[in-house]
């Protein structure tokens, strides 16, 4: 049985009572905060602001519904509409680190006080502990460790067979072989050809362990989480434009994937390659592999599941039909069960906009399922943390394209 799915609101008279409720309580609280006897740092205090920052999510989710409403009864531009929920959304994911310092600070409140056993690695649940840990610095583990990137990079070229000498021609007496592209199987100027990470590195050892299951959090920086891709692809890559899937789910194992554009709306963008011109070549277009290693199944799925959540949430051109062939079974009914099913679910409910149904469908059958789980806030922080790291990297590659569209005037000057 699933868990329980939040309330979602679909008629505009629910949304409006939701708010007046959520109003007349975040007025209360007001009140109470502003109560002179109330010590700043005290149980009482944190638990009023938890309070107090859980209301103004609840209102900016109430927000989201009401837009929600408003595109599908056909009474808000589309575009207005997506770039209103990305605002949103961005602001909902700043709340939720108010809300986890909070929280933070309340346990250690208590912790003090012997409410709450002292949490150490010989404690019961210790891999819970850790992640708990890794929480007390919010931005620890977001730097790239350089040497794991260049190793995994050398390793990676090696795996796919990635180097050969059939780059263009070039005025560079130091570049004397090319590095191939997976996808296109095009041989391109070494830095023109990127690792890529399929899961982000900045997640961090421990939490790819918790949502994929124990030890694979070492495989962050190894081959199996890497394809050798041109910049251009890399970006859409990860940016959720484009997702790889297998070519035959049915395979075991799976040898050969394939590509899916998710946004409609890169379909025309321009790429500079011999076998194709645009983003919409690539879709349908099987990966290239020249050795016999495969990334991981399991890594490729979760870019898969996020990146089509984040379509789905932020309604990229195109997004109906790619959920349209979730529902029949296309396109990647998945073999495995990849993803600890409570972390699936609490992505599923972070992104919002979901039905029961959807969530269920995602859900079953695509994903595992153990005795060890955190406590439910603690799992919508990890949540809420891997949308911001994809957010991250989706503003990353729109500083880059802005860059380089700036360096390509200055030398048109």
């Amino acid at each position: 049985m699933l868990p329980q799915i939040p309330l979602r609101y679909f008629s505009l008279a629910a949304i409006e009572d939701a708010r007046l409720k959520n109003k007349a309580s975040r007025q209360d609280l007001k009140r109470k905060l502003s109560d002179t006897s109330l010590i700043e740092g005290s149980e009482r205090y944190l638990k009023l602001r938890i309070e107090e920052v859980e209301l103004e999510r609840e209102d900016l989710e109430l927000e989201r519904d009401r837009m929600d409403w408003e595109m599908n009864e056909k009474k808000l531009d589309e575009k207005v509409y997506r770039k209103a929920q990305q605002s949103t959304n961005k602001r909902i994911i700043s709340l939720g680190d108010d809300l986890w310092q909070f929280k933070r600070q309340l346990r250690t409140h208590d912790e003090k006080a012997g409410k709450l056993e002292l949490l150490t690695p010989d404690s019961e649940g210790a891999f819970a502990a850790a992640l708990l840990h890794l929480y007390k610095d919010p931005k620890k583990g977001k730097n790239r460790d350089t040497t794991l990137q260049n190793n995994m990079r050398r390793d990676s070229i090696a795996a796919y067979r990635s180097l050969g000498s059939d780059v263009e021609t070039t005025d560079d007496p130091q570049i004397t072989a090319g590095i191939r592209c997976t996808l296109s199987g095009e041989y391109f100027r070494p830095n023109h050809v990127k690792a890529a990470h399929i899961v982000p590195v900045q997640l961090g050892v421990e939490l790819a362990d918790y949502i994929f299951g124990k030890g694979t959090g070492a495989r962050l920086f190894s081959v199996d989480n890497c394809l050798m891709l041109h910049e251009d692809i890399e970006r859409a890559f990860d940016k959720g434009i484009l997702v790889f899937v297998p070519v035959n789910p049915a395979e075991r194992p799976i040898r050969r994937w394939k590509t899916v554009l998710l946004n409609e709306a890169s379909r025309n963008q321009v790429v500079f390659f011999k076998a194709f011109k645009t983003l919409g070549d690539v879709d349908g277009m099987e990966l290239k592999f020249r050795s016999e290693h495969r990334p991981a199944a399991r890594f490729l799925y979760y870019h898969f599941v996020v990146s089509l959540l984040r379509c789905r949430q932020q309604r990229e051109p195109g997004w109906e039909n790619i959920w349209v062939k979730l529902r029949t079974g296309q396109p990647w009914p998945t073999p495995g069960r990849y993803l600890r099913q409570s972390m699936l679910l609490v992505l599923a409910k972070t992104v919002g906009n979901l039905s029961e149904g959807e969530i269920e469908g995602l859900v079953q059958e695509r994903a595992f399922d153990v005795p060890e789980r955190m406590a439910h806030s603690e799992e919508e922080e990890i949540a809420r943390r891997v949308l911001e790291v994809h957010q991250e990297l989706e503003e990353e590659c729109l500083r880059k394209e802005e860059n380089e569209e700036g360096e390509d005037e200055e030398e048109d000057e």
